[in-house]
């Protein structure tokens, strides 16, 4: 039976997808039939209008600013228009045009506060470093699994986290794993091994998600590494 599975799927078809005959996951999709596809695209459109209805909200209150506006009320519209950029990423369909109207308005909201800023050097400094962090925080969210990661209702759920990260391909894990501190990697590292042992134990030897594994031990090891070092210094 053919499955119809969208073009530009939002997260949780995605999820639907990573899971479907997927030993790694605790519940894999084994029957998977066209009305959970309905069901996960039906989820994802909800979500999707609920976004683009708090997107419009902002982009009201944004162009309601004026000279006069306050500080903090101007930066706490710029992280929402961040927050929008992000959520995005993960939404069903082709969003490039939205994505280029709110970067459009970021760029606007920093050029006021540049010129607020203007003479004082180290206000200056932290808005470029700012905006670089901005640019690699967008570039991350780009990446359909960080997207999903990091909604605030994301479809991957915490006992699923482990799986799925052994489940992606190397770049997009490698990408992923910034967003982990040393703690938390060292926790899924054991938690993958537990896992992939149990699956091996029952048949399921999965070369694929043993070399995502050793990607996440050799990036656990580094960090902790680099933590003992600057502990040293």
């Amino acid at each position: 039976m053919t499955m119809n599975f969208s073009l530009n799927p939002g997260p949780h078809e995605r999820h639907l997808k990573r899971r479907l005959l997927n030993p790694l996951y605790p519940q894999p999709e084994n029957g998977l039939t066209q009305a959970d596809i309905d069901s996960a695209q039906q989820k994802d459109e909800e979500d999707l209008l609920s976004f683009m209805t708090y997107f419009q909200s902002v982009v009201q209150r944004t162009t309601e600013l004026g000279n006069s506006s306050e500080s903090d009320i101007v930066l706490e519209l710029k992280e929402q228009l961040d927050q929008c950029y992000a959520t995005s990423c993960a939404m069903p369909g082709d969003h490039s045009n939205l994505k280029i109207a709110i970067s459009k308005l970021i760029t606007a909201i920093m050029a006021a506060i540049r010129k607020g800023a203007a003479g004082d050097p180290v206000a200056l400094k932290k808005l470029d470093e700012e905006e670089v962090a901005r640019e690699m925080h967008n570039q991350l969210h780009e990446r359909k699994l960080i997207a999903d990661l990091m909604l605030e209702n994301s479809p991957i759920l915490e006992h699923e986290l482990t799986p799925t990260l052994l489940n992606e391909e190397a770049d997009d894990l490698n990408a992923a794993l910034q967003l982990f501190n040393s703690e938390q990697l060292n926790l899924v590292v054991k938690d993958a091994q537990n896992l992939l042992e149990k699956l091996r134990q029952n048949g399921h030897e999965i070369p694929h998600a043993w070399e995502r594994f050793q990607q996440i031990k050799n990036a656990a090891e580094a960090l902790t590494n680099k933590m003992d070092t600057n502990n040293v210094n």
